[in-house]
């Protein structure tokens, strides 16, 4: 058995969702930068927003789908507005919108 494999098994039996922890951490302890949102694609499913963020004169560009209360407050997120990104210092291209 690989190891990622029994890490991940182990993780589902305690009921542990390693990529929701470090999302939250991320809201919580990020660094903060500015970014811009490019776009908003809304579907039945729901709503993508696409931005892009700076860090160290490097541009970063990705996409986050909205949670419900980033939904009820969507005038938020229209291209080219400015929007808070949390970003991990030791892995910049990980980011989230709070």
């Amino acid at each position: 058995m690989r190891p990622n494999l029994f890490v991940r098994l182990i993780n589902k039996i305690r009921g542990r969702d390693p990529v929701a922890e470090y999302y939250a951490w991320l809201v919580k302890f990020g660094r903060i930068t500015e970014g811009r949102i490019l776009d908003l694609k809304q579907d039945d499913t729901g709503a993508t927003i696409f931005y892009k963020y700076k860090i160290a004169n490097v541009d970063y560009e990705t996409s986050q789908t909205l949670n419900v209360d980033q939904l009820n407050r969507s005038n938020e997120y229209v291209p080219g507005a400015s929007i808070t990104v949390r970003f991990d210092p030791k892995n910049p291209g990980s980011s989230v919108v709070p």
